[in-house]
């Protein structure tokens, strides 16, 4: 990725979890980023339950560089520094609690919302989604004047590319990868 932007590529797991890594461009260099989690799928069409997502296991590297962090684990909005002012950031972690599972439905039929954690970064930031493994269903981006961000038809299909930052949260439809 050379281009600013955002692009996530997002792993669902059995337990409804995701492994999520974001690779960031920014169009300028920054020496403190803003880390936000998804909202609650309180008021999402789609899960209109509440959930409360939290990222665990963060790794944060900036231009190549590690960056130190007193925790791993994101349950609210916070602001990290960084050691060098990056343009390039890569975030690695697993993203729980986000998920709303389908009743009475197929085994592993759920709803989930995802986000990435440095969309306040830059709001204007195209973003680019890629989740694979589990099989989309739909996606809705209700941040967005069209909602229906899914694009294809399954088996294939996938979320809208250049979606800006500031409206990148998605709400997918799926069915989540049996569990081992």
């Amino acid at each position: 990725m050379t281009a600013p932007g955002i692009h996530l590529a997002a792993v669902p797991r059995g337990d409804g979890s995701f492994d999520i890594t974001e690779d960031v461009v920014l169009r300028s260099e920054v020496a403190l980023i803003r880390l936000q989690l998804p909202q609650s799928g309180t008021k999402l069409v789609g899960m209109m339950r509440p959930t409360k997502p939290i990222a665990t296991s963060l790794k944060v590297t900036a231009d190549d560089q590690p960056v130190p962090m007193e925790t791993t684990k994101l349950a609210a909005a916070r602001d990290l520094p960084l050691t060098v002012a990056a343009t390039k950031l890569r975030l690695v972690y697993r993203l729980s609690g986000s998920t709303v599972r389908s009743l009475p439905s197929e085994t592993g039929r759920a709803s989930a919302a995802i986000s990435p954690l440095t969309a306040g970064v830059d709001p204007t930031l195209p973003t680019n989604y890629q989740i694979s493994g589990g099989s989309l269903l739909n996606a809705v981006c209700p941040e967005m004047t069209e909602t229906r961000c899914a694009v294809g038809e399954p088996p294939g299909l996938g979320v809208q590319q250049g979606i800006p930052a500031g409206q990148s949260l998605a709400v997918l439809q799926l069915d989540l990868p049996m569990q081992p």
